[in-house]
This record gives C-alpha cells, structure tokens and sequence, in this order.
C-alpha cells in the first residue's frame, strides 16, 4: 500500500543552506525525513506534484519467536517450512569432482539399507567414528574433511550434510551454541555446527561431532544442550524477498523486487519477522527501505546491508520501532534496542546503518547527556558516498579518527564551540572543509 501525497512547493521548508554554494543550493525536507537538494533557480518552477509514500507494514496477529529459545524457533519453522527448504548444499564449498567421489563412497556404505533413517545411521555413525577432532588449524569443507579425516565441529557437520545428500535424504547444516544459557537477556554459550535431517517424514537433531542424536519434537532432551542461531537454508520465499533463520531471527535474507522501493514485510506464513540482514546484494533498482516496528536487528555479527545494498539511498523506519529509529534517510540504534550477542557494545549516537548512495549524513544525538555528545573514532569510516557531514547542536567534540576513509566527503557542518581534534577527519576529500555554524 501507498499513500499518494500532493504538496504544493509553498508547503515544504529549507532544512539548511550550505555555506560553500550560498544561495545556490537549498535542501528540502520532505516526508518521512526524506531530504532532497535542489537549485535554488528550479524551486520555483517545481510547482505542484504527486509523490508516492510507501506505508510500512501492518501489524497482524502473526507468532513472534522468543530469541531466548532458540531450538523452539526452528522446530516451529520447519514444521512450516517441510522438507523443500533442504534442496539445496547451501554455502557448503565442494566441486562436481568431489562431490561424485563421495557419492559413490557413500552409495557403497549404505548399499542395502531400505529406509532413509537407515541411510542416516549408517552415514552419522560413520562420520563420528572415523573422523578425529582436530586441535589446530584444520580446513573444514566436506572433501578434505574426507580424505583427511580431521576436522572441528563445522566440518563433521558438512561432511554428513554431503553424504545424506548424495542419497536425498533431507538434510542441513546449523550453527549455533552448545550448552548454552542466559545472561542478562542474552543468550550464550560455546560455538558449534551440527545437523538437522528429516528421515521418512521426521526430523532429527544431529552432533556427529559429540555422538548425540535426538528426535526434534522432543524438545527437553537437547533445548540448552544445542540452541541453533542459523540455519543454512532458505525457508519461505515470496514476491519480494525469501527468509531465513539468522542470529536467532527470521530474517529477510534476499531481496527480488523490481520495485524502486522496498517494504519489510510484518510476517510470512503467520511468522513475525524480525530481522532485515540480506546475504546476497539487493537488486540495483532498490532506492528506498521502509522498516516496520517489527524489525529489531539488522545483523549483529555482520550487517549486510552495509555491503549488500550498493543503490539504496534512503531508509525510513516506523517511528513506533522500538530498537531503531531513522533521521534524514540514516538508521540509528534506538534505546529500546538490546544486541543478541552479549559481548557487543552499542554506541547510540554512531549509525547503525547509513546508505551507499546517501551524499548528505545528518548524525543524530539519540544518547545525549548534559555533557553533550563526544563523537569517537569510526563513527564513520569506509563511505564512499557521503559528500557533507552534519553534526548535531548536542556535539561536544570530535575525537581524531572520527571520521575516517571517506574520500569523497568535502564539507562537515560543525556547531561553534565544538572541540575539533587535528586528525578527526582523515582520508576525506582534497578539499575538504569545515564551517562553523550557529
């Protein structure tokens, strides 16, 4: 859905009036903290127009996973998503070659076996008896973990996905924790890969690597024993994106829309989603991301939409997210937002996510204190886009390395008074310059 806003050019204002090209260059500020530059000569022959506002999604009555219990959360999805969404190796790294070569190993191990839950047990048995847990360094792909027969957690796990797939017996990768537990609302615990496998029509939760098996729907037997964070497949897939289950969400894992703007949807198949972190870049034609309050992580580990997401230049979020909130086009952390991963640190006042092709960044001060903001090192760093900077009334000062390897950044607009370190601004434009402002 989306709302069709007429606006005469008498209702929009002039957020600020750069200092370089004078009374050439204003900048606009129109809906949902969208900001445009014009030519001050063009203003006035804009006129009236039509601009189409994507609405954000709608709340529903979808189920929401609790990230706190994890194994709960997959059990329910792939009660959902059946068997389909195992058709695949997923990120597993093996040639044709290899491939083959296992297969026929593997079509000799199990000759004779009728069932699929045979097949299993003889490929599990397999792989936890002959292969040996490596101390060091060890490359953890299927086939060297086959013909080495050394390997740590990740590589049992690949090795007996390949194996059951050579005989189409549906199978999976996750990683995970194992004996995990929580701390101050965070889940924790030691990293670890093992297997979920579907043997005539039930699931199994599979540890080659610590010789433990279980059925699924016996939920008490492994919850905190194995609490999977990913799985290694695509679950459900719609129009405009498919989904799959990363760092304890239900997340938007790729983006196929040919529209110009996209819209996280609230839920898929009565499931609340939960996170936006794409594994594969989104199609160029995507100028625009609209986040509902549904969405409360954009990857913890790794947020792909930093390097996924090369045309984009403007995101909105629904001012009722209580993790996020948006400001002239760029995403910040909200208060309400609290990491899954307990060991990371979150610094309000950097963004969380700004877009590749946004050339003004306005910085916003959502943790401030009497004190003002100070602005460390890489508040931002690595943008190529970005060509003015604003920083906000609240600032304090600029530590050096604040603003780093932006090459194209040539003005930062800075409130006087403000403590400026020498090195704040590195690898930035030639000409590049600060001005002061009331």
């Amino acid at each position: 859905m989306k709302k069709l806003i007429t606006m005469s050019i008498l209702s929009l204002f002039a957020v600020t009036l750069s200092a370089q090209e004078k009374t050439d260059t204003m900048y606009i500020s129109l809906s949902q903290g969208r900001v445009v530059k014009y030519a001050v000569s063009d203003i006035y022959s804009i006129g009236f127009t039509s601009v189409e506002v994507p609405e954000f999604p709608t709340q529903d009555s979808s189920w929401a996973f609790d990230k706190l219990t994890p194994s709960a959360s997959v059990k329910m999805l792939l009660e959902k998503a059946g068997i389909a969404c195992t058709d695949t190796l997923g990120r597993i790294n093996i040639t044709d070659e290899q491939y083959d070569e296992i297969k026929v190993f593997t079509d000799n191990l199990v000759s004779g076996m009728k069932t699929q839950y045979q097949i299993y047990e003889k490929c599990y048995n397999w792989v936890r008896t002959n292969v040996k847990y490596a101390q060091g360094y060890v490359n953890n792909d299927p086939y060297p973990v086959f013909t080495t027969k050394s390997a740590i957690c990740q590589g049992y796990a690949n090795l007996l996905h390949v194996m059951l797939h050579t005989q189409d017996v549906p199978a999976m990768v996750v990683n995970g924790y194992m004996q995990s537990g929580v701390y101050d609302g965070m889940l924790y615990g030691m990293g670890h890969a093992w297997n979920y496998v579907n043997c005539d029509g039930v699931w199994y939760v599979s540890d080659p690597t610590n010789s433990g098996q279980f059925q699924m729907s016996n939920l008490e037997s492994y919850k905190t024993w194995l609490a999977p964070t990913s799985m290694d497949v695509v679950l459900f897939k719609n129009d405009d994106c498919w989904f799959n289950f990363n760092e304890c969400f239900l997340n938007i894992c790729k983006v196929v829309t040919e529209k110009s703007a996209f819209v996280a949807p609230y839920s898929v198949k009565g499931l609340k989603v939960t996170c936006f972190n794409p594994l594969e870049e989104i199609p160029s034609n995507v100028r625009e991301l609209y986040i509902g309050k549904n969405i409360e992580s954009l990857g913890e580990g790794v947020i792909g939409l930093k390097d996924k997401a090369p045309s984009v230049e403007f995101v909105a979020v629904d001012p009722d997210n209580k993790c996020f909130v948006s400001h002239a086009g760029t995403v910040f952390y909200s208060t309400g937002y609290k990491p899954t991963d307990v060991y990371k640190q979150i610094d309000l006042n950097v963004p969380a996510y700004i877009p590749a092709k946004l050339k003004r960044l306005e910085l916003k001060a959502v943790d401030n204190n009497a004190s003002g903001v100070t602005y460390g090192k890489m508040t931002v760093s690595g943008h190529k886009g970005i060509e003015e900077i604003v920083f906000p009334k609240e600032t304090k000062s600029i530590e050096g390395g604040a603003i780093e390897k932006c090459p194209n950044l040539k003005v930062a607009y800075i409130p006087t008074g403000v403590t400026v370190s020498k090195s704040a601004f590195t690898g930035v434009h030639a000409d590049f310059e600060i001005v002061y402002t009331e």
